[in-house]
C-alpha cells in the first residue's frame, strides 16, 4: 500500500494539502515502511500563503485532477488540512483521506493509517474554500 503525506520538509507535515511543496509517499506492508519517495507539488506556489479572513474563500485555485494524477497509485492521503474540493476529488478516485487531529511526523502519520488508527473524520478540513 502507498500513503501520501503532504510535507513542508521531509520531517514536517504541511498544514495545507494544496500548498505543500511536496508529497512524501510511503510504501507500506504489514504495518511497516518499506520505502519512501518525494513527489514535488508543482501547484504549491512560492512562499507561505496568508490565511483567509473568516468566511472568505482562499485566494488561490488548484487543479484537483492534477493532484489525483500525481497520487493515483496511492491508497490514502494523510495530512493536517485539506479543502473540500481536493478531498472530494481524491475520494472520488478511491483514495482515502484522513486529516490528523494532532501533529506527528510523516512516518508516524503513514503508520497510523496503515495500522487502522485514523478515523475517517479525524479532523477538520481547511475552512472557507473548496480548494
Amino acid at each position: 500500500m502507498k500513503v501520501a503525506i503532504p510535507i513542508t520538509t521531509e520531517t514536517e507535515i504541511s498544514a495545507h494539502f494544496g500548498r505543500s511543496p511536496a508529497f512524501l509517499v510511503f510504501a507500506l506492508e504489514d504495518g511497516q515502511i518499506l520505502g519512501r519517495e518525494v513527489r514535488p507539488n508543482d501547484q504549491a506556489g512560492p512562499g507561505p500563503e496568508p490565511a483567509p479572513a473568516h468566511g472568505q474563500a482562499h485566494a488561490h485555485a488548484h487543479d484537483h485532477s492534477r493532484f489525483v494524477q500525481l497520487l493515483r497509485d496511492c491508497q490514502a492521503v494523510v495530512g493536517r488540512g485539506m479543502g473540500a474540493g481536493a478531498r472530494q476529488s481524491l475520494e472520488a478516485e478511491g483514495i482515502a483521506v484522513r486529516v490528523l487531529s494532532a501533529p506527528c511526523s510523516p512516518e508516524e502519520a503513514a503508520l497510523l493509517f496503515a495500522r487502522g488508527r485514523l478515523e475517517v473524520d479525524a479532523g477538520p478540513t481547511c475552512g472557507g474554500s473548496s480548494t
